[in-house]
C-alpha cells in the first residue's frame, strides 16, 4: 500500500481570512465613533451589528483556520481507509469512490470527489483547497495518483 499523503493547514490563507474581518472592524470603529460623537443611533446600532457579524467571523476564523495551522495540524488524508477532509470533517471510504476531477474557483480550486452511490454526502463531495497548504494543481494531482494507485492495487 502507499504511504498516506497529507496535507497541512494554509498558514497564509488563515492569516488572510483572519486579517479581513480585523480591517473591516477598524473602518467601522472609526464609523462608530462618528455616528456616537454625532447621536446618530440608528447609525450605531446598524455599526455595532455589523462588527458583531466581523467579531464572530474572527473568532470562527481564529479558532477553525488559524489555530489548527500555527499547531501544524492535518487538513486533508488520504490513506488505505479513504480521504479525509478534516476542514469539514468528513471521510470518504475508497470503495464510494468514482472518480476524481480538479475544478478551479474564484479564490481557490477545489477537488471534486465523484462517489459512485448516493451517500450522506449526495453524489460528489466537493473538496475546497483554499485552506490546504500548497499548490492546488500539484495538491490534485497527487490525490490523483494516490487514487490511482489505490484502484491498481484493489
Amino acid at each position: 500500500m502507499p504511504q498516506p499523503l497529507r496535507f497541512k493547514y494554509s498558514l497564509n490563507s488563515a492569516l488572510l481570512g483572519i486579517l479581513m474581518p480585523l480591517v473591516f472592524g477598524a473602518i467601522t470603529w472609526n464609523n462608530l465613533l462618528a455616528s456616537y460623537h454625532y447621536h446618530l443611533i440608528l447609525g450605531i446600532l446598524i455599526i455595532v451589528t455589523c462588527d458583531l457579524i466581523f467579531l464572530s467571523y474572527l473568532v470562527f476564523a481564529f479558532t477553525k483556520r488559524l489555530m489548527p495551522a500555527l499547531q501544524n495540524k492535518i487538513a486533508l488524508e488520504l490513506n488505505e481507509q479513504g480521504i479525509t477532509d478534516y476542514i469539514r470533517n468528513i471521510v470518504i471510504e475508497w470503495s464510494y469512490v468514482q472518480d476524481l476531477t480538479h475544478e478551479y474557483g474564484r479564490n481557490s480550486s477545489k477537488i471534486i470527489v465523484k462517489l459512485n452511490a448516493e451517500t450522506e454526502y449526495g453524489t460528489e463531495v466537493v473538496i475546497r483547497l483554499r485552506w490546504v497548504k500548497g499548490k492546488d494543481r500539484e495538491i490534485f494531482d497527487a490525490a490523483y495518483d494516490y487514487f490511482a494507485e489505490i484502484n491498481r492495487l484493489s
